[in-house]
């Protein structure tokens, strides 16, 4: 399915570190290096969203988002062998994805594939955000 490409989802769950901008670091399964599915460049500004109701790729079904909007810049993109990633590239990810086995499952359980279908390739995503908070008109019918 494809989804717009100047923007990155994250899961409802990660709302709070996404507008507090203490989320910095994300993984992808496979190469999400563009031109690639889903990819993006290094120094690219996208817009970050949050999924208030996931979709499925498998089945076609886009996800539903809030409206929540933030500017966001690609500092770093690589991709590496999951079982090469060290404590250091955790840094800037969420509480519960800080080493390679909760990696694992949570991009299994997310994505409903099998790590090995990508070869065992993550990409490390590293973000800055552009925006010092919410612009008050997106946070509009909330609280």
């Amino acid at each position: 399915m494809k989804l717009p490409r100047e923007e990155m989802a994250f899961r409802k769950e990660y709302e709070a570190l996404v507008t507090q901008r203490k989320l910095t670091t994300v993984f992808r399964p496979g190469n999400r290096i563009y031109p690639n599915f889903r990819g993006y460049k290094r120094a690219e500004i996208i817009t970050a969203r949050v999924i208030e109701k996931p979709g499925s790729d498998q089945h076609e079904i886009a996800p539903v988002f809030n409206d929540i909007r933030m500017s966001i810049q690609i500092t770093e993109i690589h991709t590496v062998d999951i079982q090469k990633l060290i404590p250091l590239h955790f840094e800037g990810s969420s509480p519960d994805i800080q080493d390679v086995h909760a990696l694992i499952s949570h991009l299994e359980y997310i994505y409903g594939v099998a790590m090995k279908t990508y070869g065992h390739e993550v990409t490390r995503i590293c973000i800055k955000y552009l925006d010092i908070s919410p612009n008050p008109s997106q946070m509009a019918g909330r609280g």
